[in-house]
């Protein structure tokens, strides 16, 4: 009879735990296949992942949200990184279920950045093309940087949001040059023609 008690209170006290745990927040749903490793790092209140792009190929992340989540906006930060082999000349960032509620700070290895932000977008320009990391916000505890934020409103429990991660690639000389030679081409057989 003993036995039994000390398992159902320990059964019981199992259960408590898990109720009492903190609530879980942002889970991240799967991992993208395709151009990108992804390292979730998502807690509540916080969306927060590392991208190692190894292609320019769109990475969509979807995150369902939890109860904590809808207290406060939600931090936005992220470490892009460029595996690629060239030059990155931005990053779109593309939402569904949230919107973009203020812009934080972008740091990169080399050269400024051009935001455009509006609610469910952000486009980031590089004045020169980016090889290395790029940080979205205060991903590393840099002093000075900030957090990007989310709006959750007129989302539930259980409600997904979708972040699309869009890398822009560098075109390449060679690419250029046989856009340019078909052009040329295509000009040359024109005229010829009459």
């Amino acid at each position: 009879m003993t036995k039994r008690f000390h398992l159902l209170a320990a059964c019981a006290a199992a259960c408590l735990g898990t109720l009492a745990a903190p609530a879980s927040a942002l889970v991240l749903l799967g991992t993208p296949a395709g151009g990108a490793a992804i390292a979730d790092y998502s807690g509540i209140g916080v969306v927060s992942f590392d991208a190692d792009f190894t292609s320019p190929t769109l990475v969509p992340l979807q995150f369902r949200i939890e109860s904590a989540d809808l207290l406060a906006p939600v931090s936005f930060n992220a470490v892009i990184r460029n595996f690629t082999g060239s030059g990155l000349d931005g990053l779109s960032f593309l939402l569904d279920g949230a919107t973009f509620a203020s812009a934080g700070s972008v740091t990169r290895s080399f050269g400024s950045t051009q935001l455009d932000v509006a609610a469910t977008y952000a486009a980031l320009r590089f004045a020169v093309p980016e090889y290395l990391d790029v940080e979205i916000g205060n991903a590393l505890g840099r002093p000075g940087a900030t957090d990007w934020t989310l709006s959750l409103a007129g989302r539930s429990v259980g409600d997904v949001i979708t972040m699309q991660v869009v890398p822009a690639a560098v075109a390449e000389p060679p690419l250029i040059a046989l856009v340019a030679g078909g052009l040329g081409l295509l000009a040359w057989a024109r005229r010829r023609r009459g």
